[in-house]
């Protein structure tokens, strides 16, 4: 009879590790390895498996520490990542479950989901390639070209972990579980506004941002940025336009072209009225 029942409890085990579906457990016991955990069958919940507690440092190790016995007596999800009869071994993991149970809720997030709705969030990681966003149920991804409209500077810097940030939904991969976010497309796109408000010829004032040796970057209040090349600098001729200009530099520049397709500015200080940089250094620096 007993061994009916733990042959129907190990191939119960075997299929849910098949199936991947999540159980509850109750913890008997604490160990300084993990958790012992009843699933009808006594289950083992290694340390590495566990959501709340890191390895344990040498001195930890001689003893079990107060975070496992804190366990004891509590249910948690797991799920059986390992069922072997042969060997007598269960193995669970709290992470495994929680991972789950995230991919299962940002499904169900995703399914309510549509482009154009505006969420608040929370900044849940900062990577390479952009923002992860909790928007609730799940996490999205504001792609780092979606962060901000501003050029020349790095836009994963613009934000850490636990900001509060709007986002605006813009895309759904229902099939991959995927929510793609974007926080700049909540404010105008500066070029819009620029084309409505410039016009070659116009002298307008613009911040210096980046000294480069061909020229130098301005933007114009607009928020765009143009290029002020080398040769368009100053009256006279000089090698590097640091001999001029440093960033923050407030100069008066006239507008020359304007590339909207290639989203580009071309300024000039040389031909603006009133060629000064104006005061952001010591006057003898700031002579043009």
């Amino acid at each position: 009879m007993r061994r009916a029942r733990s042959r129907r409890q190990w191939s119960r085990m075997a299929e849910l590790e098949k199936t991947g579906e999540i159980v509850e457990a109750q913890v008997v016991e604490a160990n300084r390895g993990g958790l012992v955990v009843d699933v009808g069958l006594r289950g083992f919940v290694p340390l590495s498996q566990l959501l709340s507690v890191g390895n344990l440092g040498t001195g930890e190790r001689a003893a079990v520490p107060d975070a496992l016995r804190d366990y004891v007596g509590k249910r948690l999800p797991l799920k059986v990542i390992e069922a072997d009869p042969r060997r007598d071994r269960l193995i669970l993991s709290e992470k495994a479950a929680a991972q789950q149970q995230r991919r299962r809720r940002k499904e169900e997030a995703s399914s309510r989901l549509v482009e154009g709705q505006i969420l608040e969030g929370t900044v849940a990681s900062v990577t390479t390639f952009g923002l992860f966003v909790d928007v609730g149920a799940a996490d999205g991804l504001v792609h780092r070209s979606e962060i901000t409209w501003e050029r020349g500077i790095e836009p994963t810097a613009l934000h850490n972990p636990g900001d509060r940030v709007r986002v605006l939904v813009t895309g759904v991969d229902r099939e991959r579980g995927r929510i793609s976010l974007s926080i700049k497309r909540l404010v105008e796109d500066p070029w819009a506004r620029a084309l409505r408000e410039l016009a070659v010829g116009t002298d307008i004032d613009a911040t210096v941002t980046r000294v480069m040796p061909y020229g130098a970057f301005a933007r114009l209040a607009s928020g765009v940025e143009g290029l002020i090349h080398v040769s368009e600098i100053a009256l006279r001729r000089i090698t590097s336009p640091s001999e001029v200009v440093h960033p923050g530099d407030l100069v008066r520049v006239r507008v020359v072209a304007i590339d909207p397709d290639r989203r580009r500015l071309s300024l000039s200080m040389r031909q603006a009225s009133g060629n000064v940089v104006y005061a952001t250094r010591t006057d003898q620096d700031a002579n043009v």
